[in-house]
């Protein structure tokens, strides 16, 4: 008789589908840094002061010039390494709190207070020398390093791939809506406890919505729902076509003589996403662009633009709504956050984390990741390649 043999079963190595780790470091994230992300928004980045930020693990202030535009420097005064974004800014430079050196928004040191009065003349020409690109005695104390800057739409943007910001793979994007007549646009910032490919993916998900926001934003209703996923320049485009489909709660504001609706939901690389609900010509568009601070920790920038069909009364709009709608959306994240948080505590516990299962529902976040791998791995030749493809999934 043939014996059965023993063998020892072997587990397959699997490459988790999602670095988290890499994404947020910036020498190890290859492409991803290469793209302009928001820092902070307009209204944030007040004259006078200095505001923190971090960006792929990287500590940057941010302040005010003495025109008003808005500049970034490295947080680590060149002295002794104090945070610069808790000192003072004055006459559009910044002061390090330790022992009062002086930057411009070059990055260039023009004062040294222990240097004494009879120094100040000297430094001060510096700026200039940093200005016409020459070297004069005062900068060779070195020089902070400065990440390009631009200011649009109420957002200001970082460039962390270096001092040349020609080397951007794309524009700052730009917000929907932004300044169109009839249309109302505002923003929330929301710190996530998640990475930025996981989080893209939240915003581009249909099925959680039953169960992240049950009654919130829809209703069980058994329903089979196809799509389209279209994978093309850097972009995924996911059209559903469920024209009667019905968005519960401030949905019936916005389409109370039931129009059609298109539903897309678009990823663009790196990291943001824009989801539009449209009756017609009014509705709302939920755009969202993520920076990442570390691994599992991002902050959000999500600008809503809407508008209202021309039979809701206008002074409904100025009286209720807008609080409202502004109320509604800030519970809606809110719920996201903690479902980002819950598999943050998944993904945190032990080796495994970032290899992910999924279903036909899960297409296009298949698309997202092997857009974000291979910026990641460095984003050379063309990337993955165009597709089209149809799904469904039940809701």
């Amino acid at each position: 008789m043939r014996q059965p043999l023993h063998l020892q079963p072997v587990e397959a190595p699997r490459t988790p589908n999602v670095d988290l780790e890499a994404e947020a470091d910036l020498s190890r994230c290859g492409a991803l840094k290469d793209y302009w992300y928001v820092a902070c928004l307009s209204t944030e980045l007040k004259t006078g002061t200095p505001l923190a930020r971090t960006l792929f693990g990287t500590g940057v202030v941010l302040f005010r010039d003495a025109h008003g535009r808005p500049a970034a420097l490295r947080d680590r005064c060149l002295h002794r390494n104090a945070r610069l974004s808790r000192g003072a800014v004055f006459d559009g430079r910044l002061g390090c709190p330790y022992h009062g050196w002086v930057y411009d928004a070059s990055g260039a040191v023009v004062e040294v207070p222990s240097l004494g009065p009879s120094q100040r003349g000297e430094l001060l020409d510096a700026e200039a020398c940093a200005r016409e690109g020459l070297q004069s005695e005062p900068c060779k104390l070195g020089q902070l390093q400065r990440f390009p800057t631009v200011e649009q739409d109420g957002l200001v943007f970082v460039f962390m791939g270096g001092p040349d910001a020609s080397r951007a793979r794309a524009e700052p994007f730009r917000v929907p809506y932004w300044g169109q007549p009839g249309w109302t646009v505002y923003f929330m910032v929301t710190r996530f406890p998640n990475g930025v490919t996981n989080l893209v993916e939240n915003f581009m998900d249909v099925p959680h919505t039953l169960f992240v926001h049950p009654g919130w934003f829809r209703k069980p209703a058994s329903k089979r729902v196809p799509a389209t996923v279209r994978r093309t320049a850097g972009s995924v485009l996911v059209t559903y076509k469920q024209e009667q489909d019905t968005v519960t709660g401030l949905g019936r504001l916005f389409n109370p003589s039931g129009l059609p609706l298109l539903h897309t939901d678009k990823y663009y690389v790196p990291n943001v996403t824009r989801v539009d609900y449209l009756w017609g010509d009014h509705g709302f568009v939920i755009n969202s662009q993520c920076t990442p601070i570390g691994a599992t920790d991002s902050l959000v920038y999500t600008a809503i633009s809407y508008r209202l069909p021309v039979d809701v009364p206008g002074a409904l709009v100025g009286r209720a709504l807008k609080p409202l709608v502004r109320w509604y959306t800030r519970q809606v994240i809110q719920q996201d956050v903690v479902i980002m948080g819950i598999q943050r505590e998944a993904l945190l516990d032990g080796p495994g984390g970032g290899v992910y299962s999924g279903t036909e529902a899960d297409l296009h976040h298949a698309d997202i990741e092997a857009y974000r791998r291979w910026l990641r791995e460095g984003g050379h030749g063309a990337g993955p390649e165009e597709a089209e493809r149809d799904m469904a999934f039940w809701i």
